[in-house]
């Protein structure tokens, strides 16, 4: 493994220079820092994160590390959550660093540079994906992190994290649409590439076991992105016979259920909860949801409270304390999944879309 004697020499400086360049100090010449830096990634060399830390050299930073590129249609949600995160830094005396992962580097390098360089005192993951390997990465790097979302393996689940309980939220909606008289509904999900779209569908098929329904496979569509490939999958659920036609849509998320009412009408249907219309949902309650014709009816993620409480799970893991005191107790909405591992309940926006 590379050191920073390694460095010096390559590059015909001193072991202060080098370390000062990688530090970021502005007495190093530019041109001289850009030359160590390269050096330092052709010989793959990153400073020991822990060893900075053991020392007290604190940075007060945190890094926020989305994978924005695998589900663009989330970004209004993305940049909400980032707004309420960067003030619940701000009240824990931290800055924020929003590092988005590019689709031409690979995943190792980057989080073992961002754990590596002494930049961030610890990562808070988003876009957890059903076997993530970011998670042992940083867990092998002793890099403080708590993940938003949670990996499929449920049972196994070692990692600090906040979650919103996509699974249950799905499974309310369900229930609310049955208990309104729908007994054919219909589920639209995005991508099973990341953990929770997966989540959500279980929850679609929790919530038709409890209410006593079979799982029609008709009525399913998976992997969709955009309105085109939305109405490909509709086409053939509404061209079933009227008793099997399907009187209630869930989405898996609001751009989904966006399109959704975009391309009902081209099919001689609309939305809502009149008789004939047909009810139609989705999930974040997105700034545009409300405004929508029809309001759709949605379920809202807790962003402030997820935020905050991200936030003093990992003040906490930097710090070497046991569970910050707003986790002492279960409450409602909140559920303690582990010892620093947190279910945060979504809540149902009715409106009149269903």
């Amino acid at each position: 493994m590379a050191t920073i004697f390694d460095i010096a020499k390559k590059a015909g400086v001193s072991i202060t220079t080098v370390s000062r360049a990688l530090n970021g100090y502005s007495d190093v010449n530019e041109n001289t820092r850009q030359m160590i830096v390269q050096i330092a990634e052709d010989l793959k060399y990153y400073p020991n994160a822990a060893a900075r830390s053991l020392q007290g050299k604190k940075t007060n930073t945190i890094a926020f590390a989305p994978l924005l590129n695998d589900h663009l249609e989330a970004e209004p949600f993305f940049k909400e959550f980032t707004g309420v995160l960067a003030l619940a830094s701000f009240k824990h005396d931290l800055s924020l660093l929003v590092t988005l992962v590019g689709q031409n580097r690979n995943l190792q390098e980057i989080y073992r540079e961002l754990a590596g360089t002494g930049r961030v005192d610890g990562v808070i993951l988003a876009d957890i994906k059903p076997q993530d390997e970011r998670i042992p990465l940083l867990q092998s790097l002793k890099m403080p992190f708590v993940a938003f979302g949670r990996s499929i393996d449920y049972d196994r689940l070692t990692y600090p994290f906040v979650d919103v309980d996509g699974k249950a939220g799905v499974a309310k909606v369900v229930a609310y649409l049955h208990s309104t008289g729908h007994h054919r509904i219909a589920y639209l999900a995005e991508s099973f590439t990341l953990a929770y779209a997966r989540d959500r569908y279980e929850g679609y098929r929790q919530g038709l076991k409890e209410a006593g329904l079979v799982e029609d496979t008709r009525l399913l569509a998976l992997n969709l992105q955009n309105e085109e490939s939305v109405a490909t999958a509709l086409k053939p659920m509404l061209d079933l016979p009227e008793a099997e036609r399907p009187t209630a849509i869930v989405a898996g998320n609001d751009y989904l259920a966006l399109h959704l009412l975009e391309v009902l009408p081209k099919f001689g249907f609309t939305a809502g909860r009149e008789p004939g219309q047909i009810a139609v949902t989705g999930f974040d309650d997105l700034p545009f949801a409300s405004f929508l014709q029809p309001a759709l009816t949605t379920l809202r993620q807790p962003i402030t409270s997820t935020c905050t409480v991200l936030l003093d799970l990992l003040v906490a893991i930097i710090k070497n304390q046991d569970k910050p005191a707003s986790l002492l107790n279960s409450g409602p909405g909140l559920t303690l999944f582990g010892p620093k591992q947190v279910l945060l309940q979504p809540e149902l926006i009715v409106r009149a879309s269903a």
